[in-house]
């Protein structure tokens, strides 16, 4: 298991999945949920984030994770995401998300807002992470249908928004974040912290930050190698660093590792770039494509205006 080895370096925030704590599939997790939690590898991170577990039910991949075909799924719904959350210890700074369930019928925006508003409502010792998804018949988030609800949202703690469901291009993602990010500003929620679900990785991260976003999770540092800015194949890694008679299990964990050393230096070099955002060149070895990006997102929500 990447947590016992990596949990010493996880100090700021750590997410796992409700899924996952409900069917026992994390280690520690009965002491989780008891007395005894600040003593487990959980305790490090000063902000424990829980996601609803609607990954692990859908047959979606994201960016850092190789589809395989159907997941193997065992029984999790509303009643048991919500008897998980009521037994998170209450003495620890936590962040939850709303239920998400892959469903056709998703409800509307409206209802969306109404359920996540009454389980805050419940559990106003939680800080609560607002999981829009797109309602039935739309494949995306559409922040223009979501003008009615602007106001309502900053009562949340947080928004957050799964990569996939912003757009189909890159570009369609950036501008759906963005265009969000706008109207959250002009609605009073502009403290409200945007959180992109499935979008951790060192060249897309800074283009998701300067659209908007400002919390990331994702999976592709533990299935990808990160090197000069860039995630690639572990083994290409081991060639490129002539780490090539390493045995798999010491280079995973080095590879580990040192992700999340690289993740540190990234959040160091976009905090740069938010003071002083005329030098790129504090976002890495990419950063002449990624303005060139910045630039043509700029561009194309001018022509929207």
């Amino acid at each position: 298991m990447v947590l016992p080895l990596a949990s010493a370096d996880m100090t700021e925030a750590l997410l796992v999945s409700a899924y996952d704590l409900h069917h026992g599939l994390l280690p520690d997790h009965d002491r989780l949920l008891g007395p005894e939690h600040a003593h487990t590898l959980y305790g490090t991170p000063t902000l424990l984030v829980v996601d609803s577990g609607g990954y692990e039910l859908s047959d979606t991949f994201e960016s850092g994770e190789i589809g395989r075909g159907a997941r193997e799924k065992q029984p999790f719904g509303r009643a048991e995401f919500e008897a998980l959350v009521d037994r998170l210890p209450r003495d620890r700074d936590q962040l939850v998300a709303t239920y998400d369930r892959p469903d056709p019928e998703r409800p509307s925006y409206r209802q969306q807002r109404e359920a996540a508003q009454q389980f805050a409502a419940d559990r106003r010792y939680l800080k609560v992470d607002f999981l829009l998804k797109p309602p039935a018949g739309d494949r995306f988030v559409e922040p223009a249908k979501l003008t009615p609800h602007a106001g309502d949202l900053r009562g949340f703690d947080v928004i957050g928004v799964t990569e996939k469901e912003l757009g189909d291009t890159v570009l369609d993602r950036l501008v759906c974040l963005a265009e969000l990010r706008q109207l959250l500003d002009v609605s009073g929620a502009e403290t409200v912290p945007l959180h992109v679900f499935g979008a951790l990785d060192p060249v897309l991260t800074p283009l998701y930050f300067m659209a908007g976003g400002e919390i990331f999770d994702g999976l592709s540092w533990l299935r990808y190698a990160y090197h000069e800015d860039t995630a690639m194949h572990p083994d290409e890694l081991a060639v490129l660093t002539a780490n090539i008679e390493a045995i798999q299990a010491r280079r995973d964990a080095q590879r580990h590792l040192s992700n999340l050393r690289q993740l540190g230096r990234l959040k160091l070099a976009l905090e740069r770039w938010a003071n002083e955002p005329d030098r790129y060149d504090h976002l890495g070895r990419h950063h002449q494509r990624i303005r060139e990006i910045y630039e043509t997102l700029q561009a194309r929500l001018r022509r929207r205006d």
